[in-house]
């Protein structure tokens, strides 16, 4: 085996050197290489991060926004719905009104129980009041409905009184006047339990009217009755004697 030579000794112990510095140099490029991909990869992902917050904020501004329109349009179809069913009430009033005024007047079931009622009382009273009743004879519903104030006063006990007084103005409804005179309370609460007039009113007047031309009774009531929507004048009350 032959012997290595001083010279050749020198160069190997060179080339070895030589290839440690290198393999550290390497081993040193591949730390550095780490450290910049590590730094680079932890600044993408910051970055990442920070617009991912940014979408998330953004989104959640836009949802909100989004919410209060619906709240909004929410707030208006509610106040919507409520002005047409407010419109819709209001329009099947109406129709119920014009139907109830083309319907010929008559004396509900209320009104009829206010006349037994005050059959009771005028018998509890023992007393027998004379009401005037004004029948306009050329309004076929107004007269009907007169027909039937007059029987159902006359079954309660009241004397009724049949005229055609001077027209003075105009009126429609049933027009009652109250007077001073027994049995007026009883009519009087009879007819608002009735609920048939328009209008009713109490004087202090104590009216007669010659009865069979012999009796003289003093008038409870004075009513007249007139159309429902043909205006006519309204009768004249009759003068306390």
């Amino acid at each position: 085996m032959s012997e290595i030579s001083a010279d050749n000794a020198s160069l190997i112990h060179t080339i070895a050197t030589a290839t440690a510095i290198i393999a550290a140099l390497i081993s040193a490029c591949a730390v550095i290489l780490a450290q910049l991909t590590s730094e680079v990869q932890t600044k993408h992902s910051d970055q990442s991060m920070e617009n991912a917050s940014q979408l998330i904020a953004s989104a959640n501004q836009s949802a909100a926004q989004s919410q209060l329109k619906i709240d909004a349009l929410t707030q208006q179809n509610l106040e919507l719905t409520a002005r047409l069913r407010a419109a819709e009430h209001a329009a099947q009033q109406a129709r119920a009104q014009a139907q109830a005024h083309l319907q010929p007047r008559k004396l509900t079931v209320q009104a009829q129980a206010a006349f037994t009622a005050l059959a009771a009382e005028l018998a509890k009273a023992k007393a027998t009041p004379t009401v005037l009743l004004n029948i306009v004879k050329n309004d076929d519903e107004a007269l009907a409905f007169s027909k039937q104030i007059a029987v159902a006063l006359t079954k309660a006990g009241v004397r009724v009184q049949i005229k055609q007084l001077m027209l003075t103005k105009e009126a429609t409804g049933t027009h009652v006047v109250v007077y001073n005179s027994p049995g007026s309370q009883q009519i009087e609460h009879a007819l608002k339990a009735a609920n048939i007039a328009s209008q009713l009113s109490r004087s202090s007047q104590t009216p007669k009217i010659n009865i069979d031309d012999q009796d003289t009774a003093a008038i409870s009531a004075f009513i007249s009755v007139y159309p429902k929507g043909i205006a006519l004048a309204e009768a004249s009350e009759p003068s306390a004697d």
